[in-house]
């Protein structure tokens, strides 16, 4: 029996314009009334993810910042954070600048960047439908506190170089790629798979009912961790090398494709 659902957004449950499908949304609210945990899973920030929990009526603790925190949408309350200390966060900063490569930094609200650059920002921007803030010195220099999750914007071949720099400086790292132009880093240890593991612990639920989607390189942790992970059908060739299951494509409504024949079947509830 599937007792919990978790989702990636981006490439996954939401369409080409980042909004959620009603066909989407509507598999998982049944998914939910059938007594099914749904569980958010994303790189994204949290106030950018808040109205598609809304909107289904999320029943459990949100992933958010890539598994960097998990909060409950509900109440606001703070399930778990891993943050990367401030002493790392600079540094990554440092090299990022030296490559003249553009960077951002998330602590608990909001995002900063040195200073806004529109080709860059715009397109961004627009998909989470939120504003950075701009810092006017470099993050180096401005971070003191905790930061959830850098992101290191650009061309693919660019943050490779970029990647294996801040690998060797910054071994406390966890770096990943959202989109081959997003570089995302968090702290070690931190991925989705670990934080949906942690969720899972709290409900009492084990792996083999879980049903996981997803598909770039920062959801493999989660859907090896599912006992059924589905790798989108527009996922790239790594997810779908490591994944037993496939889903539609995230604008064919793979999610509730996949979701609505478990349904059918009987086979999404709260019982084991």
């Amino acid at each position: 029996m599937i007792r919990l659902i978790a989702t990636d957004l981006d490439g996954t449950l939401l369409d080409e314009r980042g909004e959620l499908p009603e066909g989407n949304r509507l598999s998982l609210i049944r998914a939910r009334e059938a007594g099914c945990k749904i569980v958010i899973c994303s790189g994204r920030m949290l106030d950018s993810v808040t109205r598609f929990a809304q909107a289904i009526g999320v029943n459990a603790p949100t992933i958010v910042f890539n598994g960097a925190a998990a909060i409950d949408t509900r109440t606001g309350a703070c399930v778990f954070s891993n943050a990367i200390p401030p002493e790392i966060a600079r540094r990554a900063c440092a090299i990022a600048r030296q490559h003249g490569e553009f960077i951002q930094a998330f602590p608990a609200k909001g995002f900063f960047y040195e200073k806004r650059v529109p080709k860059v920002c715009d397109i961004y921007e627009g998909r989470i439908q939120a504003r950075g803030q701009e810092t006017g010195i470099p993050l180096s220099e401005w971070i003191d506190q905790p930061i959830l999750k850098l992101l290191s914007l650009g061309e693919p071949d660019k943050l490779r170089l970029l990647e294996a720099e801040i690998v060797r400086a910054c071994p406390q790292l966890r770096l990943m790629y959202s989109r081959p132009t997003y570089l995302e880093m968090v702290f070690e240890g931190v991925d989705k798979g670990n934080a949906l593991r942690e969720i899972c612990r709290i409900e009492g639920i084990s792996p083999q009912e879980v049903l996981a989607f997803g598909d770039q390189e920062n959801d493999l942790e989660m859907l090896e961790f599912a006992g059924l992970g589905y790798a989108m059908e527009n996922a790239t060739d790594e997810v779908k090398r490591r994944t037993q299951y496939r889903a539609p494509r995230f604008d064919r409504l793979g999610v509730a494709s996949v979701v609505n024949d478990y349904l059918a079947r009987g086979e999404i509830g709260g019982q084991p």
